[in-house]
């Protein structure tokens, strides 16, 4: 079964090829009660089909560039949807989807290759400001300066990424102490999954084991290496690498698309988290609907003002009344706090 974002049982069987040859009339006649979103999903599909491919291809040219910018924007996008998308987009040089393609930490390195193979100078400019996959895959970087597009200025820029990350063969060491405590907490909090390397229902102590192996690989690897890891690596991984003292590593933790709502839980109850990693975690609308990273947060005296008082209202009192005593938040957000935990026990009453 092929992955989609819709949730339209008959989009899924077209897109698997399970549908009868009248649903596919109506397809083509674009007279399926469809999205626009949900004709793209299933068009594509049929572009590898001869029969299908001349029915199929204008009908993808007629969704509007809209749609396709909002579909590459999102972190469960099919990735074959995707591409079409991008190479549809780089033979139109439309700048706004491939921006939004360069900003998706979702899709494969092969997807940046593509842009820095044939983009336009504004691509390039928009490539360059995704350093983590840059150093991450270098390759990406070597395409770029092939690119006929690419003149001295953005050549001098990938020059600039790798003398300083790529030729940097400095290892600093993450603290074993502080890697151990985030995994013990997230274990009681989220069991390991079968699929991660480190866990499933492997006892705590071989768990740990295998971190501390983890970790020793860890701080022998580059800075490239390990925000390469940062993106693909295992659970025990990212915490190990949130803790690195490269800014650009820990960055990369949090934009893996592996990290889950738990793991970034437990990472905003860090305290000395840097402000630029909080920054990121506020502005992803999914994790901020998960109630214990909001609590979390607002706890988190690092958290922006603004942020932290935009959570409030959505504590449960209990919780409200602990950010009253809690004398390591901003005084603004103590205050409000009492302020609405006041304004609630009264409405009790």
């Amino acid at each position: 079964m092929n992955k989609i974002l819709s949730n339209n049982t008959l989009v899924q069987k077209l897109v698997d090829g399970n549908a009868s040859a009248e649903v596919l009339e109506m397809l083509f006649a674009r007279q399926l009660p469809f999205t626009e979103e949900e004709y793209l999903e299933c068009l594509v599909f049929f572009l590898g089909n001869p029969d299908h491919k001349s029915k199929a291809l204008p009908l993808l040219r007629q969704i509007a560039d809209s749609t396709k910018t909002s579909y590459v924007g999102k972190t469960g996008a099919n990735h074959r949807v995707a591409y079409y998308v991008l190479l549809e987009a780089l033979n139109f040089k439309n700048e706004a989807i491939i921006g939004k393609i360069i900003h998706n930490q979702a899709f494969p390195p092969e997807f940046l290759q593509k842009i820095a193979a044939g983009g336009t100078f504004p691509m390039l400019e928009m490539l360059l400001e995704n350093q983590i996959k840059l150093i991450a895959f270098p390759e990406i970087l070597d395409k770029i300066d092939m690119n006929p597009n690419a003149d001295n200025f953005i050549k001098g820029k990938t020059r600039e990424i790798h003398d300083y990350y790529l030729a940097d063969q400095s290892r600093p060491n993450i603290s074993k102490d502080e890697v151990l405590e985030d995994l013990r907490e997230l274990s009681e909090k989220s069991p390991a999954k079968a699929d991660e390397t480190e866990g499933g229902d492997e006892p705590q102590e071989l768990v740990e084991e295998k971190t501390m192996t983890s970790l020793q690989r860890i701080n022998e690897m580059s800075v490239s290496e390990r925000i390469k890891l940062a993106l693909t690596g295992t659970r025990a991984d990212r915490m190990i690498l949130i803790r690195d003292p490269n800014k650009m590593v820990s960055m990369a933790v949090i934009h893996s698309p592996k990290i889950t709502q738990d793991e970034v839980s437990l990472v905003v109850k860090n305290r000395s988290l840097s402000l630029e990693l909080l920054n990121e975690i506020t502005k992803n609308r999914e994790w901020t609907k998960n109630y214990s990273i909001i609590l979390e947060l607002t706890h988190n005296p690092k958290t922006p003002v603004k942020n932290a008082i935009s959570y409030l209202n959505r504590l449960y009192a209990r919780d409200l009344k602990a950010i009253t005593r809690d004398k390591n938040v901003s005084p603004v957000v103590r205050k409000l706090a009492i302020k609405l935990h006041q304004e609630k026990e009264s409405g009790k009453k």
